[in-house]
């Protein structure tokens, strides 16, 4: 490789970064900047943390679904030829037994027939949603990535307008939500018309146990709210939300990152070596150092600033809720390396006992020692997490042969 070649190379990894990053923060910054700020100053933090209560099932069920489709098809195309079609029956399946069960959900909470069958269909604009990125991401166009994110974020504004008119929240996440999947149908071809190949049946193969792996993964980082409000209350919620907002925040900037590593560890021509990874553990470490960092100091302040009447309850937390959510982070850089392998086995292992352990631990936690117990449970479980990823991940390279 030429020096010319080398630096256009890095130009496009350095500009596919930017994009991916830029992809998270604006979505995250509309929301946690103006969405919920706005609703805690009109509609107080209850308010918040009720939505806050059934977006973290929204963010467990069909986003699990979404990401482990379009992770499926990224991992697939390494090794196989696939259309569409191929990827309908799981999805459609899939899809329908999301919005089933968010009906459940919605109607088990709040026993309003009309807001749960709207919340199951929300569920599934939100599949086609999150498996629409894999439009740009099959491409490593990352700056689609980012306009359909950007057109997501411009319609939670939107929503948000027609949430004071209605007073409905769940038209702020539907109007843009379907900005964003506009834009794929205008533009891409994934939900084009296409003919099934013989390789169809490798498809459930290996979305399954990405599913589980994506459903145990989400749980854990959204599932502390719905533990929080069902053992305390939806001020708790909005308590533990607000101290670990920008150590969350990072870890979904993280999520993009994750599926840029992905994207390119899928390509045909791409061989993972000792020598790399190790350059990957050592940055995975210097990102989590800083971002600790970044998230103690920050934290307050963003607390201070935008919920003020919530700052001397939640400070104490500060140090200890955002180390936890570091380590997840971090171990989620390892486990997308992992999936790059095609270790979906030990993958759903990890993720099963790690999952299993942080909700039995959490209840039992919350119910006897609140916000500290949940705090101090993500950071063993996480902490243990990020050990066995790095493990796996080491041990799988190595059965590969590659130095």
């Amino acid at each position: 490789m030429n020096t010319f070649q080398l630096l256009r190379k890095k130009k496009k990894l350095s500009s596919d970064l930017f994009y991916t990053m830029m992809a998270g923060i604006v979505v995250a910054a509309v929301l946690q900047i103006v969405v919920y700020p706005v609703i805690a100053k009109y509609y107080g933090v209850s308010a918040v943390g009720d939505i806050l209560f059934f977006m973290g099932f929204i963010y467990i069920i069909p986003q699990a679904v979404g990401t482990s489709i379009l992770n499926t098809r990224l991992i697939l195309r390494k090794t196989i030829d696939a259309t569409n079609a191929d990827y309908w029956p799981i999805m459609t399946v899939c899809t329908a037994l999301s919005a089933v069960i968010c009906f459940a959900i919605g109607f088990f909470n709040t026993g309003n027939m009309v807001f749960s069958i709207c919340f199951g269909l929300f569920s599934i604009l939100q599949v086609l949603k999150v498996y629409g990125a894999v439009e740009f991401r099959l491409n490593l166009d990352f700056k689609g990535t980012f306009t359909y994110n950007l057109l997501g974020a411009c319609g939670y504004l939107v929503g948000l307008g027609v949430f004071f008119l209605t007073e409905k929240w769940l038209l702020i996440f539907v109007i843009g939500d379907s900005l964003s999947l506009l834009y794929v149908f205008i533009r891409g071809s994934i939900y084009r018309k296409a003919e099934k190949t013989e390789n169809a049946s490798a498809v459930p193969k290996t979305a399954l146990p990405l599913l589980w792996s994506s459903l145990v993964r989400d749980g854990v980082v959204h599932f502390d709210k719905v533990i929080v409000r069902q053992i305390m209350d939806a001020q708790s919620v909005t308590q533990y939300h607000a101290i670990s907002l920008v150590a969350k925040t990072m870890h979904f900037l993280v999520a993009p990152i994750r599926v840029l590593l992905m994207s390119y560890m899928t390509q045909r021509n791409w061989k993972m070596t000792k020598g790399v990874y190790k350059k990957i553990t050592l940055a995975c470490a210097g990102f989590g150092v800083a971002g600790y960092g970044f998230s103690i100091l920050v934290a307050p302040l963003y607390v201070y600033v935008f919920y003020n009447e919530l700052y001397s309850q939640v400070i104490q937390y500060n140090l200890i809720v955002n180390l936890g959510l570091v380590m997840g982070f971090v171990a989620s850089l390892h486990m997308a390396v992992l999936m790059s392998q095609g270790e979906t086995g030990k993958l759903s292992l990890i993720q099963t006992f790690w999952g299993v352990g942080f909700l039995i631990a959490s209840y039992a936690s919350t119910y006897y020692y609140g916000l500290w117990g949940i705090a101090w449970t993500t950071v063993i479980a996480n902490g243990a997490k990020l050990v066995a990823a790095i493990i796996a991940s080491y041990r799988a390279i190595d059965k590969g042969g590659a130095k």
